[in-house]
């Protein structure tokens, strides 16, 4: 197959495996069908240094320097195998993943993202999975960071391709971490992801909680992974808030195009924005979360997750077009409550060959006896022609005695 986005040719892989909530773990929306404040780019200074590499050891010295902080780094056409050490046998900072500087910047070649590729399929496990979990072979999330013209293979041992699970003292809390991401062509890998927008627990050393990332995700193409996009409050976050507006990707071949949730995380807020995006050839082509609990031990209570969706596409997924649940417990019952899910859909397609165009749940408890929880809701707007969307409805499975979740369909 070869990428819309450049001429390099790339072998695509469906993966059937469901994503895993085990991983490690803004600006203001205005109501339905109203645009993100966020800006469309990430905030830049206009007077950024510019820095030409031509291979991966001046890669990985310009990314490390410690004076290198708001730097536009731009790379030569050309392949860049990472590695967990050089060539000499020593360890490479970071297990050998690109972890940006607060303000800093990777560019490749504008106009054709096929011409620079960075391949991080060589890492090693711990390079992928350090000490503190699964996390990505690009890092992202101090300050504004942008990700632009780049092909990225991805590494089966990482949580995901490219990750936003950075933090210090200057993003979190007082100060919006911004993530651009434009015109990259990534694949991923049969456990791990693509595009990991999310604000992680478990990490001691980046402490996530009341933190607000903003992220611009343009004219992407991710795809052979376990999800697309994640976007997620991922982990024991308690306060966090993700703003995202997303323009022209297409997300497929994964087994999620795109997955929405607040995991195991409390009183956090996540609002989409999606223009003219594709979830196409996907097992399911959006999964959307208002809280989920996974363990035995964890609780989601108190969050609420906005998607807007304009002239966008779910189609041609194997499983169904979009899943809209507002509290999910997988194991435990009555760990996911006071959830809400919104999602408005206006002018888009969801083809009726798929299992299922739109399924809602108020509640869904996936495994164990009881119910997930109380008061959650779904609310599936539908607007101009997605008017005749199917949407199966369901309060809570199994049910509830008590009536406290709901599904609300408004055409």
């Amino acid at each position: 197959m070869t990428s819309r986005l450049s001429a390099f040719p790339i072998w695509v892989g469906v993966f059937l495996a469901t994503a895993a909530g085990c991983d490690r773990a803004a600006d203001q929306v205005t109501g339905a069908g109203a645009p993100l404040s966020a800006p469309r780019q990430a905030q830049r200074n206009v007077a950024a240094t510019v820095l030409y590499v031509t291979n991966v050891e001046q890669l990985y010295a310009e990314v490390n320097n410690p004076e290198n902080e708001a730097a536009v780094i731009t790379l030569a056409p050309g392949t860049y195998v990472l590695s967990a050490t050089n060539a000499a046998g020593v360890m490479r900072p970071n297990g050998g993943r690109l972890e940006l500087q607060r303000d800093m910047s990777l560019r490749g070649a504008e106009g054709d993202a096929g011409l620079v590729q960075i391949d991080g399929s060589k890492l090693t496990a711990f390079s992928a999975a350090p000490y503190q979990g699964r996390t990505g072979v690009i890092r992202l999330g101090r300050g504004s960071n942008a990700v632009e013209w780049i092909t990225v293979v991805g590494n089966a041992n990482a949580a995901a391709t490219i990750d936003t699970d950075l933090s210090d003292s200057y993003t979190a809390p007082a100060n919006a971490a911004r993530i651009t991401i434009a015109h990259v062509v990534a694949s991923g890998g049969t456990a791990s992801g693509g595009l990991d927008i999310r604000n992680a627990g478990g990490d001691p050393a980046a402490v996530m909680s009341g933190r607000r990332l903003v992220a611009v995700i343009t004219d992407n193409e991710f795809f052979g992974g376990v999800f697309g996009i994640r976007i997620a409050n991922h982990v024991s976050i308690t306060g966090g808030q993700i703003d995202v507006e997303m323009h022209g990707n297409i997300w497929h071949d994964n087994s999620q195009g795109c997955l929405v949730l607040d995991l195991n995380s409390s009183s956090s807020k996540i609002r989409i924005r999606s223009d003219g995006d594709r979830f196409e050839h996907n097992t399911i082509g959006c999964a959307v979360y208002g809280g989920r609990t996974t363990t035995l031990t964890s609780a989601a209570i108190d969050n609420a997750v906005t998607f807007d969706a304009h002239g966008s596409s779910f189609e041609h997924n194997t499983a169904g077009g979009l899943l809209v649940v507002g509290g999910d417990a997988v194991l435990l019952a009555n760990s996911a409550s006071d959830n809400t899910a919104t999602v408005a859909l206006w002018g888009c397609r969801v083809d009726e060959h798929q299992p299922y165009q739109v399924q809602a749940f108020g509640a869904l408890m996936d495994a164990g006896s009881g119910v997930a929880g109380m008061n959650n809701h779904v609310t599936i707007e539908l607007h101009g022609v997605s008017k005749q969307i199917e949407v199966l409805a369901t309060a809570s499975v199994p049910s509830d005695p008590a009536g406290t979740n709901s599904v609300t369909v408004v055409r």
